[in-house]
C-alpha cells in the first residue's frame, strides 16, 4: 500500500444556527450611549496599562472610576475624604 499524500489541508466548516447565538440583554442592561474624551498619547498609554494590570477594560475602569468619584463627593459637592487634621 502506498502512503496517501494530501495536496490541500482539511477544511472545517462551522454553521451558526439560531439556538447558538448569544441571548439578547434586557433593555436596562444594554449600553447604547457613548462618551467621547480626548487624551494625550501618554494618558491613553497609562489608562491602557492600568486597565490591563487590573484585568478590566478601559471602559469598565472609567465607568467604575466615575461612580467612585461621585460617591466620594457629598451632596453639597464637597469632598468627603477623611483627611488628617493639622494641629
Amino acid at each position: 500500500m502506498k502512503n496517501k499524500i494530501l495536496l490541500t489541508s482539511p477544511v472545517m466548516i462551522h454553521t451558526i444556527t439560531g439556538d447558538m447565538v448569544r441571548p439578547t440583554k434586557p433593555e436596562h442592561l444594554r449600553r447604547t450611549k457613548t462618551f467621547a474624551i480626548k487624551l494625550t498619547a501618554s494618558e491613553w498609554s497609562w489608562l491602557e496599562a492600568s486597565a490591563r494590570r487590573l484585568g478590566v477594560s478601559v471602559a469598565e475602569m472609567l465607568r467604575e472610576g466615575a461612580k467612585l468619584y461621585v460617591e466620594t463627593r457629598g451632596k453639597d459637592g464637597s469632598r468627603q475624604r477623611k483627611e488628617k487634621k493639622q494641629r
